[in-house]
This record gives C-alpha cells, structure tokens and sequence, in this order.
C-alpha cells in the first residue's frame, strides 16, 4: 500500500505524510507561535489561526479507551486556546469578539470556571453588568459550585486558564457581628441568596432594603442570616440582629425600644431622649455608617417601616410571614418570597441531616418522609432528629406515626400558618425524653432572648448531669440553637410553642421557675455590680443554691453585662408582669452602674421610674432615696439638670424625713455635683459642706473623701486654688485608706486641674497619668476621656508638645469608640467641663 512502510515483524506500520497537512500538527505549531508572539495582536492572530484548524469533535468514530483518553487531551488543550484567544481579544479592545467566543466557549464547556470568568470580564468591558447576575445564577444552578466570588470582586485572567480574584482592601473591624448561629447548611436557595446579595450591595436598586417573606418553617431567618454572613465584609460598621417579636407571645416590641437598643449598640446618644430625638439619631447614626441590620419577625410594613434605613451605605433584611408589598411600594423594597424546598432538595437535607449510616437505613423511606414534610425545613429537620436519635430499628415505625399525622403535615401548605407551627412543634416535642420537655417549657419562662448554660443550671440546682442531657436533647433536636459555646437562642416560634406549654402547668410550677430565674439573674448581677461600684450597699443578700460569676476586675465585669444585657433587661420585665417588686427595683439597681459606663442612659432611665414606683411599695426609705440619687445621676447624664436637682431634693427630703443621716448626706453631696455643674457656685458649697459635716459625725471616710474633694472644686471655681489644693490633698489621703478607686481617681483628677492652675505642670501630669490609669483599671472610659484631655493640657504646659498630642489623640480614639461623631468638639466640651 503506498505511503505506508511495515517497521516489524510484529505488524505495526507507519503512515509517512507531509506535516503540514495534519491540522492537528498545524493547530501545535500555531500556538508555539502564540507563546513566542512579541505583541497582543501577533498572540491573537496566531491563536485564531489555531483555533481556525478546528472542524468538529477530535478523533470523532474511533474506538477504544486510548482514543477517547487522547480527545479528552486535545479538548483540554482546545479549551485552554480559547480561553487564551478570549484574554487576547480583550488585550487588544475587541470585547465584542471576546464575548462571543467566550459565550459559545461556555456552552461547550459549562462547567469551566476560567471561561465563566472570561465571560463576566468580557460583560464588564461591554457595560452589560446587569447580564452578570443571571449568567451566575445559571452557572450555579447547572453546577451546584459556588460563583459568587466572580461577582463580589472584579476577575482577571493570567495565561490560558488561570482566574484569580482580586482581593479588596481589609474593612475596619466591625463594632458589632450579631448574627445567632444557625445549624447545618443552606439547601437550595441559591436565587434568592443571590437576590438578596444584589439589593443589599445595591446592585439592582437604589434603596438597599430587602424583605423575605414566607409560612412558618419555610427558613426565613436561616436565608436572612446566611446572607449577611455572605455579605458582612461589605459593612465595615456592624451586622445588627433584632428579633421584633413580630409573631411572638404579646405584643410586638415598641419601635422606641428597639430605637434605643440599636443606638446603644452604635454607641449613639441622641441629642433629646424623645421617640422623634431617638428616630432622627437612628438615621443620622446610619446615613454615617456602613450597617446592616437584620430585622427579623416583622408583623407587618407598620412594624418595620421606622427602622428601615434611607438610601446609602447601611441595608436592611427584613422576615415576615406575611408579603410586605407595602414596603415594596412605598419604600421600593426588593421582595423576596421563600418557598417550600422541592422534592430533590428536601430529600438532600434529609441525607445531610441524617449522615451516610441513617441515611442507607431510611433509604426506603425517604420518598414518605419528603412528602409527608411538605417541603418545610423545620418538619425536615425535626423527623431527622427523631431518626437520628432512635436505634435503626425504630425507623419504619417513626414512618408509621409519621404517615398517621400527615394530614397534619400536609396542613403546612393550606396557609394555615399558627396550626402549622403548633402541630410541627408538637410532633417534635412527643419525641423528646420527659426531662426534655420539662426544660423546653421552663425555657419559655425564662425571660431570654438568649440564656447560659449556668442559667440552665439554676432551674434544678441539683440535677447538673440531667439537664446536661435533656440540653443536649433540644439542641440535637434543633428546638435550642448554641449561638457560641454555653450560650443558647430560643427562637420565638418555638418560644411560642413552648409557652403554650408552660401555660398547660399550675400557676406554682410556673411562679417557682419564674422565681429561680430572676434570683439566678439577681445575685449574677450583683456579683458583677459590686466589682465596679463596690460601696453601694443592696439588702440582696447571699446566694443560696445557684452558681454566681465571679469577675475579679472590672472588664471583666462589664463583658458579663454586655452579654446578658438584653436578658437582664427582659427580666425586669418578667418581674413587673408577675408583680414581683423586689426584682422589678433591684435588678435596675444593680445594672445602673453597667448602663451609666455605657451611656445607656434612657435604658436606665426607662428601668428605674417603675423601680421607683415598686421600691415605694416595698422597700426601706433609705433605698428609696437611693433608687431617687440613681434617677438624678440618670438624669445628668441625659443633660437634664432640671430634672436631676428635682430628684435629689427628693432624695434629701425622704431620707430627712426617715432620720436618714447617711442618704441626706449621699443625696446633698450629689445635689452639689449637679448644682456645680449648673454653675450653682454657691448652693454647691452648701450642700457640699453639709455632707461633709454629716459624713464626719458618721465616721464615713468615703462620703468625707468625696464631700472634701466637692468643696475644694468649688474652691476651684471660684479661682481661689490654694484653699483647693488643701481640700483635694485630704481627700486623696482619706481615700487613699479606702478601696474606693473610683474616688481616688477623681480626687486624683481634680488635683491635676489645680495644678495647671498654679502652673505646677510637671506635678499636674503625675496626678492624671495617675487618675488615668485607675479609670483605665475601672473600665471607665468616658472619665478616661476627661483624664487624658487634661494631661494633654499639663503635657503642653510643661512644654512636652509630642506627647500631648499623644494623649489627646488617645482620647479621641476613645470618643470615638464611645459613638462619638465629632471628637475634636468632644475634647472641647471635656476642656470646659466644670
């Protein structure tokens, strides 16, 4: 046969031809000429003649497994020349070309994430960014691989086949994550995940509100959630999370509360504590800020329409069961609506949920198990549980109960959305061991809306290893989430649940959870309360039977309150709806401390006026006067000295007419605060000399080292300095025998500011580095503010430019840690301050 030549006896031969009329050998030689091309345009045209050589499928009709390992090759190496001839079109400005072939490239590769790259690069050059989303989406879909990095960063190519991403600059940490964590994975949603990505980053709309509506159990805050961990790096300045109580026992929480709460996680004070002073803070707060908010619950448009925010960098998710068209409308919110998961969806939660073993046991099963859910992650994830924590050869019977409630399941989709709930829960609930579901309902008493495994422990004392189990019941049964370790979120549709059965027990099973609770909470707080202001005397007296934190230093401390907070507040709460008046004046008693350190002034103020009411009712006269010296400092702090001197000559007069010496006395030393700071020069004096006598007759050494260092600021005021150096000097050797840090450190400061009167500016940096360091230890941070800006006043008096700037730069890093807009004028005020 010509052209052929037989090279051994065994048979195989050789087919001799010119090499240049081989496509594939000419398609090789053209992209070496790529490589060794010395401009963009010589690489596209011999990439192009490359691809030129291209007629159908390699090797197409040849048998046989070497053939087919050989065309893979060739279609890998085909792919690569086409991704390089793509980035070559875009080098040399023809994007058009560049995304037609890198579309028609994509469809004979649908799963190359360099060429799906190409294409979002090719889309960007054309100005099509609004044909991005959905080429991801498809490419998702059609994957199941994740592509979202290709839309949150621009992509570049180098070389061939390699995409990388580039990287954005690192926020600035973030104040606030407070997302609860939320189990297992997210199944599907991949459209509304992408949808909701889109609003919030304000790619699709100018207003960067979105609103997911759905049933009970369908996933609302689990898609919300999962979406602003997607998105948390984009908002530099914090992921709120309020639960709005929407759906939840009672009435929703007042737009005001939830104002407040999110200003004090801002740490923003609003310039009139009115519900209109409050709201315009909120928006200035957020039109400043990068903040998204999840506002989770909603009743309806109403209910989440003032917390929305305007236009601009923060965004909000909102959840409801209902479809808030309204906000779509009015506010041009982007609407969400969450379905049930599809049959191949929920079976693919229920292989995860179960893990590979149950899973090859329920395998028979898992077509009744996905219909009888009704495509509801809640019933998916509850009849998992139950799976799981039965032996295998419960399963066909957990089938068999579950085939007999599936009218009740099917009831899921007849938008009969409070039945659907209940009978959901009530079928996780029978699977739950009977101490279980003791604790599930005493859950619901606890006032939440997060509890510690120490609060846990407190409602039997004596049963550590049984509630240890029936706690490890309810998170493996998914009714009690673990948002970090030892603490636990009771969502408030199971919250609801419970409660119906907390209401099925007797008023004394209730009242006695109710009481173990808020003894629990009590004695926690005072034990951290006394550590930032150990002189305040409580008749709380000692713990009996409950486990009580011990901080040993003040942040300590203050850290314990930041995360009960929220808990603390709703206590109060609890005692006041049950009529329970010693807890409804002491709890606020012992947080005022906590709230004063962290400008929560209106919170305060908000707990101690029905504290007042209660106190009257039931407690001595003396800590009357106290709960009315607690409203005065309240009051101060809001810049109402008006309303503070009104409640300090009540406290004087109630302690007066007691035969109080010591609280007439505490309540004239702080009426002299407040009047000094009023510029009362005079009546200040007055009253600072009459604590004094009277902290004196009572051998007080902290009342007569507080009332000494009141009657030397005066001095102070009225210029005359060295009457007031001789005051603060027995002050600070008064306290100095005392373990009152908090005095020293103010005796300490107003030393300082008469030093820099008298000019004796070395000394004066001593006493404020000083009184610096004791706030500091106190985690005290306004006065530390105060502290600093005064050594930077001795620093450049005593001619140390250097290092006052320093100090003066610290305070402002402080300010601006406590929600301070505008340090420079704040270093200002605190220059001035009396």
């Amino acid at each position: 046969m010509p052209g052929i030549f037989q090279r051994n006896e065994r048979g195989y031969c050789q087919i001799q031809v010119v090499p240049q009329s081989v496509d594939c050998i000419r398609f090789q030689e053209s992209l070496r000429a790529a490589d060794a091309a010395k401009s963009a345009a010589e690489r596209l045209k011999a990439l192009r003649s490359a691809l030129g050589e291209v007629r159908g499928t390699p090797l197409e009709g040849l048998p046989g497994e070497g053939f087919q390992r050989k065309r893979e090759e060739i279609s890998e190496t085909l792919r690569e020349a086409t991704a390089a001839c793509v980035l070559a079109e875009l080098d040399c400005g023809e994007t058009e070309r560049a995304y037609e072939r890198a579309a028609q490239a994509l469809e004979q590769w649908p799963e190359s994430e360099p060429l799906l790259a190409l294409n979002v690069r090719a889309l960007r050059g054309l100005g099509r960014d609004d044909r991005i989303g959905p080429l991801l989406t498809r490419w998702e879909r059609g994957t199941g691989r994740s592509a979202t990095h290709l839309l949150l960063s621009r992509t570049t190519a180098e070389g061939p086949d390699r995409v990388t991403v580039s990287s954005a600059p690192a926020p600035f940490p973030a104040k606030h994550r407070q997302l609860p964590a939320q189990p297992g994975v997210l199944i599907g949603r991949r459209a509304e995940l992408e949808q909701l990505r889109e609003i919030v980053l304000g790619l699709t709309r100018e207003t960067r509100v979105a609103a997911v509506g759905g049933m009970p159990g369908v996933g609302k805050t689990f898609l919300a959630v999962r979406t602003a961990e997607l998105v948390m790096r984009h908002f530099p300045d914090g992921v709120l999370y309020v639960d709005l109580h929407g759906y939840s026992p009672g009435e929703p929480e007042p737009h005001a509360r939830i104002l407040v709460r999110i200003l004090n996680d801002l740490g923003v004070s609003p310039a009139t504590p009115t519900d209109d002073g409050m709201a315009s803070a909120y928006r200035n707060a957020l039109a400043n800020r990068a903040v998204l908010l999840v506002l989770d619950n909603a009743r309806d448009e109403d209910h989440v329409r003032p917390l929305l925010p305007a236009p601009g960098a923060s965004a909000a998710i909102i959840t409801s069961r209902r479809k808030l068209h309204g906000l779509g409308v009015r506010e041009s919110a982007g609407l969400v609506d969450l379905l049930p998961l599809d049959d191949g969806e929920s079976a693919e939660l229920l292989r995860i949920r179960l893990g590979e073993d149950r899973t090859r046991t329920a395998l028979p099963f898992l077509p009744d198990l996905v219909d009888h859910c009704g495509g509801l992650p809640l019933a998916l994830c509850v009849v998992a549980a139950r799976i799981a924590h039965h032996p295998a050869r419960d399963v066909a019977g957990i089938v068999r109960e579950l085939r007999q409630e599936n009218t009740r399941l099917r009831s899921l989709d007849l938008a009969s959305q409070s039945e659907s709930v209940r009978l959901s829960l009530e079928l996780s609930h029978r699977q739950l061991p009977a101490p279980a579901a003791r604790l599930l309902w005493q859950l619901a008493v606890h006032p939440g809306p997060t509890f510690s495994w120490q609060a846990v422990r407190s409602l039997e004392p004596d049963n550590r290893s049984g509630l240890s189990e029936a706690l490890d019941s309810l998170t493996g049964m998914n009714l009690v989430a673990e948002m970090e370790e030892d603490r636990y979120f009771l969502h408030d549709v199971i919250r609801l649940y419970a409660g119906g059965l907390a209401n099925r027990r007797s008023e004394a099973e209730r009242a006695a959870v109710v009481e173990r609770v808020l003894y629990f909470l009590l004695h926690n707080a005072r034990a951290c309360d006394r550590v930032l202001d150990p002189d305040r005397r409580l008749p709380i007296g000692e713990p009996q039977g409950v486990e009580v934190v011990t901080p040993g230093s003040a942040p300590n401390a203050m850290r314990w309150f930041e995360t009960e907070y929220p808990t603390l507040v709703a206590a109060v709460g609890l005692a006041r709806e049950h009529g329970l008046d010693r807890y409804t004046w002491l709890l606020p008693m012992t947080l005022v401390t906590f709230q004063w350190r962290t400008h929560r002034y209106l919170d305060a103020l908000d707990l101690l006026t029905p504290a007042l009411t209660a106190a009257e009712r039931v407690a001595d006269t003396a800590d009357v006067g106290m709960i009315y010296r607690m409203l005065a400092g309240t009051h101060q702090g809001l810049q109402n000295p008006a309303l503070a001197v009104r409640a300090l000559r009540s406290a004087v007069r109630v302690s007066e007419e007691d035969g109080d010496t010591s609280g007439a006395a505490l309540g004239r030393h702080a009426l002299g605060v407040v009047l000094r700071g009023s510029g009362a020069t005079v009546e200040a004096h007055q009253n600072f000399a009459g604590a004094l006598a009277a902290f004196e007759q009572l051998g007080d050494p902290l009342g007569r080292g507080a009332a000494l260092n009141g009657v030397g600021n005066v001095h102070y005021d009225l210029g005359r300095y060295d009457e007031a150096l001789e005051y603060c000097l027995r002050s600070l050797a008064v306290l100095d025998r005392t373990d009152d840090l908090n005095g020293r450190a103010y005796a300490l400061f107003s030393l300082g500011r008469i030093r820099v009167a008298r000019e004796e500016y070395e000394a004066a940096v001593e006493d404020f580095r000083h009184s610096h360091g004791l706030y500091r230890t106190l985690a005290y941070r306004s006065r530390e503010v105060r502290a600093l800006v005064w050594l930077g006043e001795a620093l450049n008096g005593a001619n140390r430019p250097h290092e006052a700037s320093a100090a003066v730069e610290k305070a402002r890093f402080l300010l601006r840690g406590l929600g301070e807009h505008d340090p420079d004028a704040a270093v200002e005020r605190e220059r001035h301050r009396p």
